[in-house]
């Protein structure tokens, strides 16, 4: 067996070997290309094409080989890694100090090392680590090891925080652990790492997911995203603590009226409802049916959507263009 290097040559540092454990693919793919041309490291754009990925992995991809050691600025000595700054809080915490509450573009990368000794010593993150392998159903490779410490120890989200995080990912379809590690800094972004304030956050995401998804059949919208304007009326309805039964009455009535099934006409019979006050489906309908009653001319809540005029004219407009107030 040898390597077919046919007319070209990849040259790289012997102590890259020391990192590919704790290196992902797309840091080994962007190291690849640099050694092929280190002139790309200028060219970000062309570099992440290259790489097959953003120019933010690429930043964050150079960045760690430079921590390595393995990428040196011309001039400088390969001496103390540039990371070496940011393992410190990991002694920090074992003596007592809080984990940092503010986070960097990436996580740092621990080595193998590193990360044996840690688990030797803590065992909360070795638990951590038994405990979130049995929720995903997986063993976990140095990788995806380092980034569980990284999120504790960095993100400020402590051992019973992570697996929350962790069941609440499982149940949406979200079980990588870059994914799972980028899921979670919209959170610490948005100052959510208590446990108590991140399972109030998880419930509500998960009722207006399934919420989202009843109400997608309902109207037909399919897989596809909803706009940034459809989104904003279903959280809308959501703020209102109406339930998909009376979404279903709403939509009813908009078929009945105009033949199709419009998120926009909906909304505006859900708004005029909260806005009368009504707050479940007994509600609207009873008034519905109390109004039915009252003598014709009268605008009601049930049949001014068919007779009165005016309301059906605004409905109809907000209907056909988009952008109707």
């Amino acid at each position: 067996m040898k390597l077919n290097f046919m007319q070209e040559v990849l040259v790289l540092p012997g102590g890259v070997l020391n990192h590919c454990a704790t290196a992902d693919a797309e840091q080994v793919r962007v190291l690849l290309w640099l050694s092929s041309d280190l002139s790309l490291c200028d060219k970000p754009k062309q570099l992440s094409k290259l790489a097959d990925c953003d120019q933010k992995t690429v930043k964050n991809a150079i960045r760690y080989w430079k921590s390595c050691g393995v990428l040196v600025e011309e001039g400088e000595e390969a001496a103390v890694p540039a990371m070496a700054e940011a393992t410190a809080p990991v002694e920090q915490k074992e003596a007592g100090s809080k984990p940092l509450l503010h986070r960097a573009d990436e996580l740092p990368q621990y080595t193998t090392a590193e990360l044996s000794e840690l688990l030797e010593k803590r065992a909360g993150m070795r638990a951590l680590v038994d405990e979130a392998q049995r929720l995903l159903g997986k063993m976990f490779n140095t990788m995806e090891i380092n980034v569980l410490v990284g999120m504790v120890d960095y993100l400020g989200i402590g051992e019973e925080g992570i697996l929350l995080l962790l069941a609440h990912c499982k149940k949406i379809g979200k079980t990588n652990l870059r994914s799972i590690e980028k899921y979670a800094y919209g959170f610490v972004d948005k100052g959510i790492t208590e446990p108590g304030a991140m399972e109030e956050e998880f419930r509500a995401l998960e009722l207006m997911r399934s919420f989202e998804g009843e109400i997608r059949t309902l109207f037909g919208t399919g897989a596809r995203a909803l706009t940034a304007k459809e989104s904003k009326m279903l959280r809308a309805w959501g703020s209102y603590g109406y339930g998909v039964d009376v979404v279903r009455r709403a939509y009813e009535i908009t078929v009945n009226a105009t033949g199709k099934a419009s998120l926009a006409y909906a909304d505006a019979i859900l708004g005029r409802w909260n806005a009368e006050g009504l707050r479940d489906l007994a509600a609207i309908d009873a008034a519905i049916e109390q109004e039915r009653g009252e003598k014709d001319g009268k605008v009601t809540l049930g049949s001014s959507f068919d007779t009165d005029d005016f309301f059906e004219a605004a409905l109809q407009r907000s209907f056909r263009d988009p952008s109707a107030k």
